[in-house]
């Protein structure tokens, strides 16, 4: 029998050789020198051999407690180098069973149909707020209990970091799960979706709609405008969303190509079916938009193209190759001491203004992208009423002046 002074003392030599130690297992000394647990035996009148494990990681009585397992095994009839790869299938298999597996392969799935924000907002959820309770968990064992865990622990953090209720990124965070476990029923790992009891667990906020801004707050954003510390872009990009009444993703999206100077246009484009399911989109609905370009905006946008002549977009954001970032002209306008304005709130201004000034209602709802009726009139619209909107455009800019 072995033992551990006895094992040290086994020297590797020019060819490899076992030493017994007692009911079939035996040390493997390697010419490399290493040492090798190995248990010998016989299955239905076949000798075989399995191995259990390197020494001395492997200690000698692990190594014993294992081989008494393997002869256990052999006495119910089980072959031990059998059960030994079906238990190393089912490691994997079960690997693959759990969430995070399922969502980093979900994730893999869709990122080339996926916006990089898209996929962005998932891998900050997962990890964050998601990882933590689901991540090494089958998805088949994963039950409503675990999906509302997950939610209160978010809600908690986010209460405690004073963003809000916690409401709106829960029902994200919700969505994100969703998404994952009917991933995990179309690739026939569960049959259920454990989400679903959640869906009404977290109320939506109420929306809060867009309000017209007092005269006074335009004054003081377009007077604080020049001493802000934000680049001229985003300076341009904040005067250009009160002249034009266009939404901030048409802002930050709008690329160079977009503009005719000669004929005092900004042509917003409509994207391919392609564009639209990768997540890339010029507008709030994917169409054509056309904005009649008052003296004010051509005199920012000539600026703007001086300023960034690399640049492909219009308002390029810091590194002047990309657009500027989700929230930093609402994160502006709040830096300006206006944090009861948001840059939705200038298109219910202009609109509440215009309507007053009794300018036609359809110029104006046009304007702002308000299409109604069916899609086949829909795709037509964007270029009607050009001349009266172009007039209504130039009021609008200069009604706007006469308020600083």
């Amino acid at each position: 029998m072995l033992n551990d002074l006895k094992i040290k003392r086994l020297k590797p030599t020019d060819k490899m050789y076992r030493v017994a130690d007692h009911s079939g297992l035996c040390l493997e000394i390697r010419t490399t020198g290493s040492k090798i647990w190995r248990y010998r035996y016989r299955h239905l009148n076949t000798a075989k051999m399995v191995t259990i494990g390197k020494y001395p990681e492997i200690s000698l009585a692990y190594a014993r407690a294992k081989t008494l397992e393997y002869r256990e095994q052999l006495e119910k009839g089980i072959d031990p180098s059998e059960y030994k790869k079906n238990e190393k299938v089912l490691a994997i298999q079960t690997k693959q069973e759990t969430f995070q597996f399922v969502a980093e392969e979900y994730l893999e799935f869709k990122k080339s149909v996926k916006s990089a924000e898209w996929l962005s907002l998932r891998n900050r959820y997962l990890p964050k707020d998601i990882y933590p309770v689901l991540a090494k968990l089958p998805v088949k064992t994963i039950t409503s209990l675990h999906i509302r865990t997950v939610l209160d622990n978010a809600i908690q953090r986010i209460q405690k970091s004073g963003r809000g209720t916690g409401a709106t990124k829960g029902n994200l965070i919700r969505q994100i799960m969703c998404e994952v476990m009917q991933y995990a029923i179309m690739t026939s790992r569960i049959e259920t979706d454990p989400t679903y009891a959640l869906r009404g667990y977290l109320s939506r906020p109420d929306v809060q709609h867009a309000q017209p801004v007092d005269k006074e707050d335009i004054a003081k954003l377009l007077s604080a405008i020049p001493n802000s510390k934000s680049s001229q872009s985003v300076k341009n990009a904040l005067k250009s969303a009160i002249y034009t009444m266009l939404r901030t993703i048409e802002i930050r999206r709008s690329k160079k190509e977009f503009i005719d100077f000669e004929n005092r246009i900004w042509t917003i484009p409509l994207v391919s079916k392609a564009d639209l399911d990768a997540g890339h989109r010029n507008m709030k609905k994917n169409r054509t938009h056309v904005i009649p370009l008052s003296d004010q905006m051509m005199t920012i946008l000539k600026e703007q193209f001086a300023l960034y002549p690399e640049s492909p977009y219009i308002f390029p954001g810091t590194d002047r190759y990309s657009m500027i970032g989700k929230t930093t002209l609402n994160n502006t306008i709040k830096s300006m001491g206006l944090p009861h304005v948001t840059m939705h709130d200038f298109r219910a201004t202009a609109s509440t203004q215009l309507h007053e000034a009794n300018f036609n209602s359809d110029w104006i709802e046009l304007q702002l992208a308000h299409v109604k009726g069916d899609r086949t009139r829909a795709s037509y619209d964007h270029a009607k009423w050009l001349d009266g909107r172009r007039e209504m455009m130039q009021v609008w800019a200069d009604m706007v002046d006469g308020w600083k």
